[in-house]
């Protein structure tokens, strides 16, 4: 296990034994000053990839730094949390870490436990965080019932002992295929958690573009809980404004890297070396999930082509994206957003197993004209060479597509609005 996995896991443990006492040593009445007076709790999907703690951390850094008499704590079991820029009072409970296996089932990513035995650890701490934080806010990212309905206890918890917590479930805005959407969520009762937990629904999306109420028939009662809040980025505009450096350049970037090997290995066995040659380089992000045989084997190759850097990581991809001519990406939400933001042509390579979501957003976003696309099915070396010298040969240098990136304000001004002193607290969902 790696050093820095087994640390945190350690440090999960830790908290259980010493967060009551800190929580109770801050409220006390001679210490009032010490805690800030709106607590949010974040709840991040973390068993694949990293798109759902950027966007959970881009929310909590822009409230934090509007509002400070806020603090957040974060609860996920990804290990890469601090792999990120700190965030001014936002915390961390490290939950026991999740991997989605080869079969589509969960189980233990560092641990020697069975599926059922993680969940009932991080289950009890979820609810332990819940029960000391006692958040004005619950913010549910992606998965409203948890991993294998983790979650479940602590919203109905909440729901009963402390009413006037505010439940939000923000998703994005495509999940899969209606269909297979549809039957999942029938078969884990999901509309019903909705219905009797959740005071409201964050979709950060544009109905014009994917409209989860009518692809997901989400009934009336539900309907009426949900915001459209726009597409969330993040927010770099130093980055956004800076040049273009003059070497002109490709950007490579496969999220997570869970899935990511056979899109660089693709790139790297033609299109690197045809645009080294006419003086193109490229920088390759493998991201910390990407298998480390594989890692290992993409890096050593890249190392023997001339103009191409390999980064393992980038915590801040605006400032590679804004380094950029044009992106050689997957279809991942948070990725494309930020390309989107500073109106860069991006070549989509999307995902189609085990979900259709990114195939679905490519398609989508190219009928807006900022999205050009290759099927999986057709990823051949070739193939990828000719698209991404075309594109840069007779691509467009800007795009401009008709999308609301405004998602980050209406999130901030949501909260402005539960933490106005004038603003009544939500009304307790009667169960």
């Amino acid at each position: 296990m790696p050093a820095k996995s087994a640390l945190l896991i350690e440090a999960g443990r830790v908290w259980k034994s010493v967060w009551k006492p800190e929580i109770e040593m801050a409220r006390s009445p001679h210490d009032t000053n010490r805690m800030p007076s709106h607590r949010v709790m974040a709840y991040c999907h973390d068993s694949v990839g990293i798109g759902h703690l950027r966007r959970t951390m881009s929310i909590c850094e822009r409230i934090s730094r509007e509002h400070h008499d806020s603090s957040f704590l974060l609860a996920t079991g990804t290990p890469y949390v601090p792999l990120f820029n700190q965030v001014p009072r936002v915390d961390y409970v490290k939950l026991p870490a999740l991997e989605k296996e080869a079969s589509g089932n969960y189980g233990s990513k560092y641990l020697n436990i069975s599926l059922s035995q993680i969940i009932r650890c991080r289950k009890s701490m979820l609810m332990r965080a819940a029960e000391h934080l006692e958040p004005d806010v619950l913010l549910v990212d992606k998965a409203p019932l948890g991993v294998c309905r983790e979650l479940v206890p602590t919203l109905r918890w909440l729901r009963r002992h402390r009413p006037n917590t505010r439940i939000i479930f923000g998703m994005r805005d495509i999940e899969d295929s209606s269909e297979a959407t549809i039957r999942q969520w029938d078969k884990d009762g999901v509309l019903e958690v909705l219905d009797t937990c959740f005071d409201e629904i964050w979709i950060y999306g544009m109905a014009e573009v994917f409209n989860p109420l009518i692809e997901y028939r989400i009934p009336p009662s539900i309907g009426r809980k949900v915001r459209f809040m726009g597409y969330v980025t993040r927010d770099h505009p130093a980055v956004q404004a800076a040049p273009v450096p003059a070497q002109r350049r490709v950007l490579v970037t496969v999220g997570g890297g869970t899935d990511g090997e056979a899109l660089i290995e693709a790139y790297l066995a033609e299109a690197a070396g045809r645009l080294s040659d006419r003086g193109i380089a490229t920088t390759i992000v493998g991201g910390p999930d990407l298998p480390s045989r594989a890692a290992s084997r993409l890096r050593d190759k890249a190392a023997t082509i001339a103009a191409v850097e390999w980064v393992d990581f980038e915590p801040c991809m605006s400032g590679r994206i804004a380094q950029a001519n044009l992106i050689v990406s997957m279809g991942g939400y948070n990725t494309l957003c930020e390309i989107a933001l500073q109106h860069k042509p991006v070549l989509v390579i999307p995902r189609i197993r085990p979900r259709l979501e990114q195939a679905i957003r490519a398609e989508r976003w190219s009928q807006l004209g900022g999205v050009f696309s290759l099927p999986p099915p057709e990823l051949t070396p070739t193939a990828l060479s000719r698209r991404v010298i075309d594109l840069l040969e007779s691509g467009p240098e800007v795009v401009s597509m008709r999308l609301d990136l405004r998602g980050l304000d209406r999130v901030a001004e949501r909260f402005q609005e539960f933490w106005s002193k004038d603003h009544c607290h939500a009304t307790p969902v009667c169960l």
